[in-house]
């Protein structure tokens, strides 16, 4: 019986049904396109965002503790100041080392007025897998652009300039420059925005050498995908219970990364760059609610678009529905056929609707991303059922006006 009076049903209005049908399968390709988006590219759009530099600094725990006047800072008694270089790859041998993009050790010095630093500008290394990756503050730092020259070798005498270092002593790409009592040609320019402008930047092993501390930094800049941090994230773990503190661990928190970072390297003190790290995770909850609110929007829109066509029909079968509870119809019975029928319809439209979204994902995916975007499988069928509720609660305010009236009023009136 109901399938009969379903299928008499759906031939009736064709282009009504066809507007409902179209107004889900607009609200769920937005749904599943955003959706999918969001589910698939998180961690792209978190590589985008780690080219703002590093997002956790690495230094020994001795030198990391400040005290004093002006805060000097003071060393723990018996702790060294240093970081071993052969140590360094280590943070790649953490839980959460895959989401490790890149490291870069550094070693500070002082060549007269000059800030000198050592680091690895593409320095290879051998991954856990046995594999040999390269890394340094090239990987680190994206955003540093090359004014001018190239640049600098970490197994050549070469240096690479800060932009106002360059401005004061006059000193250009092909220069032969003394530092450190040593002689350097410089490869060339570099315009970092930050403090890195007033220093002369050279190979980590030269100045390892020069300074008489081999195989030593004092610094280990780390740039990591996280996710953004909440209120559970900013807990002490000394005071979480073994679930929460295997729960914390287990996700990206910087806050975590930085703790797993300490415990393979002994010693040390890895601190989140709250800077970076925090707008982050502002732009991620801002872009992560933006889709929320637009497929939110979508929706409802369809839901609005289901009701009002929906109130429509059912003012046009008002006659109908009142003859079937007339003849002894009960209300249930009588509704339940229509709430099957819109279900249906429902489905139609969610089912051309993630079709249709999952490429306009892949479109937003390559447009925006320059990649491509892997939607879940599970994704259409979650969108479909969404569109059956969203068709049936459109449809549930018209349909309960309608089942409430008196049948004998409606015949009375030859509706």
């Amino acid at each position: 019986m109901i399938g009969r009076f379903v299928k008499d049903s759906l031939g009736r209005s064709p282009r009504r049904k066809a507007a409902i049908v179209a107004a889900i399968a607009l609200g769920s390709a937005v749904a599943t396109s955003m959706l999918g988006v969001q589910l698939s590219i998180g961690d792209k759009i978190n590589r985008e965002l780690r080219r703002v530099g590093a997002n956790i600094a690495v230094t020994s725990r001795a030198s990391s503790l400040e005290g004093g006047v002006g805060g000097v800072t003071a060393n723990a008694a018996g702790a060294a100041d240093y970081i071993h270089e052969a140590d360094v790859p280590k943070i790649k041998h953490i839980f959460w080392g895959l989401n490790v993009t890149g490291f870069a050790p550094s070693l500070a010095a002082r060549s007269g007025s000059l800030p000198v630093e050592g680091v690895w500008f593409a320095h290879s290394y051998q991954k856990p897998d046995g594999s040999t990756a390269t890394t340094g503050v090239r990987d680190v730092n994206p955003t540093w652009l090359l004014e001018k020259g190239q640049w600098a070798q970490d197994g050549a005498d070469q240096a690479m300039l800060g932009e106002g270092v360059a401005r004061r002593t006059g000193w250009k790409p092909g220069d032969t420059i003394d530092v450190l009592g040593s002689k350097f040609h410089v490869a060339g320019i570099l315009s970092t925005g930050d403090a890195t402008d007033d220093r002369i930047l050279l190979p980590l092993a030269r100045v390892e050498a020069l300074t008489s501390r081999p195989g030593l930094v004092d610094r280990v800049d780390v740039a990591a995908l996280t996710v953004p941090e909440d209120t559970f994230a900013r807990k002490d773990p000394r005071m979480m219970t073994s679930g929460e503190f295997e729960r914390w661990n287990c996700t990206a928190y910087v806050s975590s990364i930085a703790h797993q970072i300490e415990e393979v390297l002994p010693g040390t003190a890895a601190r989140p760059v709250r800077r970076v790290a925090d707008s982050e995770g502002k732009i991620l909850d801002r872009v992560s609610g933006l889709m929320m609110l637009i497929t939110l929007a979508a929706l409802i829109s369809a839901g609005l678009t289901v009701w009002s066509l929906t109130a429509t029909s059912m003012m046009e079968r008002r006659g109908e529905i009142a003859i079937m509870q007339a003849i002894g119809g009960a209300r249930w019975l009588v509704a339940s056929m229509l709430a099957f029928e819109i279900a249906l319809i429902g489905l139609v439209g969610g089912l051309l609707g993630a079709v249709l979204g999952v490429e306009l994902a892949r479109l937003v995916g390559q447009s925006v991303f320059h990649d491509a975007v892997e939607i879940s499988p599970v994704l259409p069928f979650v969108i479909m059922a969404a569109a059956i509720v969203v068709a049936l609660a459109g449809a549930w305010q018209p349909l309960r006006r309608t089942l409430r009236m008196d049948p004998a009023v409606i015949l009375r009136e030859g509706v």
